[in-house]
């Protein structure tokens, strides 16, 4: 009984065991995929990650987490920075599901650098603290100084500059710097900290520390492992002292630090690292008068980041003429088909023929001539067909030629309008730092953001292949983190978002984000007073059938006492019923516990 027991025990072991992947064929993916990374063939490189991922999650092995590193950085290469966030974080579930702690500080420095890059920095906070909490516990501070500046830089993004100092000197009392490395780092933070703090005169002394002691260590080997890490660093530092210089406007001083980035030669410099650059020379000539040169280095900027949706698009229409050249070979094949069967058909009536002939010459040749003639129609026919299936072809590849044609028509005008629009707005943004009057700042931020909200549904409209349904999930979501980045107190208020998937045309679409832009601003400027925190629900949803509500919930203060509606002669409140009428929806303002504002509509199609 007791080897029965044993022997059952061991089968169900046996059973439990999930299957094994090919070790041999995953190594082999992974290595060939990081020679095509390291060749910048990243769809290639991409493939061969997937499939090494598939074989270790049918085996239902955990020991995933690499793989989605090397996923993360084809996107990160990509510039895909949604793509790269959504790899980061599975790759932090994977290595915590397999109990790997040997490099978690590198895992959660990198998903920490995700959602900075991102704007999600209470995320990165708490991910960075892990990182360099975890390195402290074992004594190893090679990173420990890097993964501190994100959480610093996280604290003053929400503007938190004192407890960011507090933090900084607490640490570092008890981690002082080991090296030159991290005294450069030690040195940024500081700055960061003091321009955030107003003191411009110490973050400008801790800024040239900064770069004294990084000119030491720039582009000398002995100081880095790659080639790629030491442009890297020169890259960020020199973007450090060029957005400090231009922030407090000394733009001559910001001059040098700009123009070395832009003499490097063509591929050296990341081109998201790039934009940034061309964004700062195009300040840099706005302040001195150079408009021009201003505009020039602004299309610059935007070209190379249309670029990134550029090669997509060809991608795209590479797959749409292999589509159309598989058809047409298809048809090809028809017609070879068509006149197999008719030879085919001509055979049987030779045959015939003899067969008519061995019976008499009289039957010969009346069937003969019944069969010329058959011949002939048959051949009239088919030279009908073949004429009309030209035609048919002609007339085929004329209209989608046109439709091509309109459909790139429609998108060159929403590229233009995109781009009118984003220079209006940049140019707002340099007409504020010479007004000094508060309610022309906020009248000029006011259009600027609704201006916005126009162009990010152009944006779309251009980068999408249906040129008049906008995905309202991921606008709402761009829209909601847009403004978010553009108050500097946002900061203490959580957005909760839910949006369904559901699409519009883009003449609902547009009056739709207005409407969301006005309430959103309302609420961050008056439901929290005095630095107050609270939450913005933002539910866009469909109730039944073509029925659609918009619900902007906040647990602010709500209205004054004795505000009135219908007497207040405000201009956002005038803007959403305007907008509310564009859709033929009602538009309801309730208080409760803050304030809610219902949109009712009906989804039209074009």
């Amino acid at each position: 009984m007791r080897r029965l027991t044993v022997l059952l025990l061991i089968l169900l072991a046996v059973l439990r065991v999930p299957a094994q992947p090919d070790t041999v064929r995953v190594n082999a993916l992974l290595e060939e995929g990081r020679r095509l990374l390291k060749a910048d063939k990243l769809d290639a490189a991409e493939a061969d990650f997937q499939l090494a991922l598939k074989l270790y999650q049918v085996a239902r092995n955990p020991w995933q987490h690499p793989i989605y590193d090397l996923l993360a950085q084809v996107s990160e290469m990509r510039a895909d920075l949604r793509k790269e966030l959504e790899y980061r974080t599975r790759e932090v579930e994977a290595m915590e599901a397999a109990h790997d702690t040997v490099n978690c500080d590198y895992h959660y420095g990198k998903l920490s650098l995700a959602y900075s890059e991102q704007g999600l920095y209470s995320f990165s906070e708490a991910y960075a603290r892990r990182a360099y909490n975890w390195l402290r516990s074992r004594y190893k501070f090679c990173d420990f100084y890097g993964y501190l500046s994100i959480e610093i830089y996280g604290l003053i993004k929400e503007g938190k500059p004192d407890e960011a100092l507090s933090v900084l000197r607490t640490i570092t009392t008890e981690s002082p710097p080991a090296n030159i490395a991290q005294r450069i780092d030690l040195n940024a933070m500081y700055g960061n900290i003091h321009v955030a703090q107003g003191q411009y005169g110490k973050a400008e002394q801790r800024f040239l520390q900064m770069i004294r002691a990084f000119r030491t260590t720039d582009f000398k080997p002995l100081y880095y492992a790659s080639e790629e890490q030491m442009m890297l660093d020169h890259v960020y530092y020199y973007g450090v002292m060029g957005d400090f210089y231009i922030q407090t406007r000394q733009y001559r001083k910001a001059v040098p630090y700009v123009q070395d980035i832009l003499s490097f030669p063509q591929g050296r410099v990341k081109p998201i690292e790039l934009t940034r650059f061309y964004r700062m020379q195009f300040v840099i000539d706005s302040a001195s008068g150079n408009y021009v040169t201003a505009i020039r280095y602004f299309e610059k900027s935007k070209q190379l980041n249309d670029s990134l949706f550029s090669m997509a698009s060809k991608k795209q229409i590479a797959e749409l003429e292999i589509q159309y050249h598989t058809k047409e070979n298809e048809q090809s094949i028809k017609l070879l088909e068509m006149q197999g069967k008719n030879q085919t058909q001509e055979l049987k009536d030779v045959n015939l023929q003899k067969n008519i002939t061995i019976a008499g010459i009289a039957a010969m040749l009346i069937i003969t001539g019944l069969a010329w003639v058959g011949y002939r129609n048959k051949q009239r026919s088919n030279r009908a067909l073949q004429a009309k299936q030209a035609e048919i072809n002609k007339q085929n590849g004329s209209l989608q030629q046109l439709l091509k044609e309109k459909e790139w028509l429609l998108k060159e005008v929403h590229h233009r309008v995109k781009n009118n629009l984003q220079i209006v707005i940049s140019l707002l943004n340099t007409q504020t730092d010479f007004l000094d009057n508060p309610s022309a700042l906020h009248a000029i931020q006011d259009s600027r953001e609704r201006m916005q909200a126009i162009a990010l549904i152009h944006q779309k409209l251009y980068q999408q292949d249906q040129s008049t349904l906008i995905d309202m999930h991921s606008y709402i979501h761009e829209l909601v983190s847009h403004l978010v980045s553009s108050f500097t107190d946002a900061g203490r208020i959580w957005f909760d978002l839910e949006i369904e998937n559901i699409e519009l045309d883009v003449s609902q679409a547009v009056p739709l984000g207005l409407v969301l832009n006005e309430a959103i601003t309302n609420a961050v400027k008056y439901a929290f007073p005095n630095g107050g925190h609270g939450t913005v629900r933002v539910k866009f949803y469909r109730k039944k059938g073509r029925d659609l509500v918009l619900k902007i919930i906040d647990n602010g203060v709500g209205f004054p006492a004795g505000f009135d509606l219908d007497a207040r002669n405000s201009l956002g409140i005038q803007l959403m019923r305007l907008f509310a009428e564009q859709l033929e929806g009602e538009l309801q303002f309730h208080e409760r516990e803050g304030v809610e504002i219902d949109l009712r509509f009906r989804q039209q199609f074009a």
